[in-house]
């Protein structure tokens, strides 16, 4: 969508002869004016305003003219791809490192099974006389039906017949009672289901685009498991390695879905510059607040299991890496909007481009970072009923450490995201007017 006019040069020349620069500067911007009258007597428009106009609505994948202005986005995306590569291979996790207390989990032999009945029934050897319980009875898909006996509470799952549940088959022979426990619903074909519809839903919408998201989606993925978490989980640098992932995740991202052009290497440099302010104001203010990690429940287990896992240094990870994704979407949407209103004004000078597409940039940020809070205080909704149920004081609550991680997350990540909105928009500014601003 963003490109600039070095490409076209070789028309104008053919149509022109050998014309000086400033009379090249001064055809391409006739043709590209919305009002010019040649336009009406079927005079093509240069094809710097069509290739802008195309990119909006799913330009070619690979687009990328090695102009002045493409030779020097190329070498930044170049260096910076390279220093992500670079810095994946010193932190490249080197395997096989678990946690015991975590590791130990894996024997368990978890069936996949369907409930046939449940039983009012006296719990097996209760100390205090008769006291109600249930049995599950179960069929294996093998045929096989057994029995698991569960006291019903607040804190019991509610199980019916025809219910797919996960049971723990522990081997012991003595009591069929006592050999199987639950663990958790069956859920894996509604979520098939569920990404199902959402693939189809992307596709349907975004045809060969939403294709390469959804493989984009998949490897970013794969970044997060084969790269991020194992290197956390061997106590390198967590800031470094949540940076690292979330640039290559950027990268992927940006480039498979909206292809190899101006429009993508602006937006992964708005999204990598954004990062690093990200990076550095968590490490700040983390530390600042002396946020520990230990009020969540999942790092506590973590840390149980192994003394050494860094809860702080994961919290750091956690609020980068929460950033990518929303910053992905802000700094594509900028840096179209800069394309879009040189596409629209070829000779608007550019201040007027970038403050024109800033305005655009505070409406658009407005909305996003009040998503991105009430996406935290919703994560935590459960907490904020309980402490509303409570009655304490509302500085009490709100420097509380369950309560302040989540305004650290959703602060520091609000200015990275309005930090990315003048990086990307001075980027494509740059982008689509340098080279006719130095003819």
């Amino acid at each position: 969508m963003i490109e600039a006019d070095g490409p076209d040069d070789g028309d104008h020349d053919a149509g022109t002869g050998s014309a000086p620069s400033h009379a090249r500067g001064h055809d391409h911007r006739d043709r590209n004016d919305p009002g010019d009258p040649s336009a009406a007597h079927g005079r093509a428009p240069a094809s710097g305003h069509s290739h802008a106009h195309g990119h909006a609505h799913g330009g070619p994948w690979w687009d990328f003219p090695l102009d002045r202005a493409g030779r020097l986005l190329a070498a930044a995306i170049a260096a910076a791809v390279l220093l992500t590569g670079v810095g994946a291979a010193v932190l490249w996790p080197e395997g096989g490192r678990e946690i015991p207390a975590i590791a130990a989990t894996r024997g368990v032999n978890r069936i996949e099974v369907t409930v046939i009945a449940v039983e009012p029934t006296t719990c097996i050897g209760a100390p205090d006389g008769p006291v109600r319980c249930e049995d599950v009875v179960f069929e294996r898909d093998d045929g096989e039906t057994a029995t698991y006996q569960q006291t019903p509470s607040v804190t019991t799952p509610v199980v019916a017949p025809g219910d797919r549940i996960v049971v723990a088959d522990q081997g012991f022979e003595v009591d069929q009672q006592f050999r199987y426990y639950f663990l958790d619903f069956a859920r894996s074909s509604a979520l098939l289901a569920l990404f199902a519809l959402f693939a189809g839903a992307v596709i349907l919408l975004g045809r060969i685009q939403g294709l390469r998201s959804l493989i984009a989606l998949a490897a970013s993925f794969g970044v997060l498991i084969v790269f991020t978490l194992p290197a956390l989980l061997e106590s390198r640098s967590p800031v470094l390695v949540a940076v690292i992932g979330s640039a290559a995740v950027a990268t992927i991202t940006l480039f498979m879905t909206h292809g190899v052009n101006h429009l993508s290497a602006v937006s992964l440099l708005g999204s990598l510059g954004s990062l690093s302010i990200t990076g550095a104001l968590a490490w700040v203010f983390v530390r600042a607040t002396n946020l520990t990690g230990l009020s969540d429940e999942d790092a506590l287990f973590l840390v149980t299991g192994d003394a050494s896992v860094d809860l702080q240094g994961l919290l750091l990870a956690g609020i980068i890496i929460g950033t990518v994704g929303v910053l992905d979407d802000v700094t594509v949407t900028q840096a179209a909007a800069v394309g879009e209103i040189h596409a629209a004004d070829p000779s608007m000078a550019p201040t007027r481009l970038y403050r024109s597409a800033l305005r655009v940039g505070r409406d658009h940020i407005g909305s996003t970072t009040n998503t991105l809070v009430f996406a935290y205080a919703g994560a935590a909704l459960p907490l904020l009923l309980l402490f509303s149920q409570v009655q304490l004081d509302i500085s009490v609550v709100l420097t509380s450490e369950i309560v302040a991680i989540e305004i650290v997350r959703a602060l520091v990540g609000g200015i990275g995201l309005i930090a990315s909105v003048p990086i990307t928009t001075a980027l494509a500014t740059w982008v689509v007017r340098g080279e006719h601003t130095r003819r």
